[in-house]
């Protein structure tokens, strides 16, 4: 309804409110509005974020209607995390400090040999933690963050240590058992039927597989664990029909067609509505 005009695959849009996101400072085309709404006599508050922005050169609005998230969700996305970042900062803090004591040693032998700094401005004190410790709690810094720690929390370091908190938790809680057979539905979820006749451009499967399955994209390298190498030459001959590592390469190829085809008819889909659009201007 916001976008009557603009015909593009979901991913394009998703890649449009990302990048609306990051650089509303730096683009003037660009703006984010934040209003609040009330319902139910102010028992029902939402939050209207309201993005404008410019895609191909027609004007292109994206509309965020955020209501209060249940305890669980707000557990999930905030709290763990932030409790995850907390335990990982603290652990890569322990990670810091051995390094600056090795280095201390290192400075210390070189000392002993008889290496003399040859600009004193640059000499330091050795490194001692409880000291290190002390100062940091009287410092004026302390007290500066404590004033505005709201603005430095999810700056570009804490959004990526997210990230990265985000990432290895699900790569840690990842089921391992099962993954061959999970990647087969996914990609018999991708060309279910062949007379498709509407397709949604690029979707996550065409871009985004699992590793196991872009490793089985490739015909030539298809893996045989069971075959020595001499039976793997002599297997060669065989038909489709009687090896089933043929089969199912050559059910790889048709339904990589089948979804090259998709993306030909969506193409030529969008073409038609830009030549209307410059018609109609």
């Amino acid at each position: 309804k916001l976008n009557p005009g603009i015909e593009a695959p979901l991913t394009r849009i998703l890649d449009q409110v990302k990048s609306v996101l990051d650089k509303t400072q730096e683009d003037p085309n660009t703006a984010i509005k934040i209003s609040f709404q009330t319902e139910d006599g102010g028992q029902d508050v939402r939050v209207l974020m309201s993005l404008t922005s410019q895609l191909a050169g027609l004007p292109f609005s994206w509309n965020f209607h955020c209501l209060p998230a249940e305890q669980h969700m707000g557990s999930e996305h905030l709290t763990l995390p932030l409790m995850a970042m907390v335990s990982e900062l603290s652990r890569r803090q322990r990670e810091l400090f051995q390094v600056i004591q090795a280095k201390d040693k290192q400075i210390d032998d070189y000392k002993g040999q008889g290496a003399k700094v040859s600009r004193k401005h640059i000499e330091t004190t050795k490194f001692v933690e409880t000291a290190f410790e002390m100062s940091m709690m009287t410092s004026q810094g302390f007290e500066d963050q404590m004033r505005n720690f709201e603005l430095d929390t999810f700056n570009s370091r804490g959004q990526d240590l997210y990230r990265q908190i985000m990432t290895k938790h699900a790569w840690v809680h990842s089921p391992t058992k099962g993954m061959k057979s999970d990647d087969d539905s996914l990609l018999d979820d991708m060309s279910s039927s062949e007379d498709k006749k509407r397709s949604t451009g690029d979707s996550w499967g065409n871009s985004r597989l699992p590793p196991s399955l872009q490793q089985s994209r490739s015909p030539n390298k298809t893996p045989s664990p069971n075959k020595t190498p001499s039976s793997a030459k002599t297997s060669n001959n065989a038909t489709p029909e009687s090896s089933p590592v043929k089969g199912h390469d050559s059910e790889l190829l048709r339904r990589q067609a089948l979804e090259r085809r998709l993306e030909e008819e969506e193409a030529k889909k969008m073409e038609k509505a830009r030549k209307k659009k410059k018609i109609a201007f």
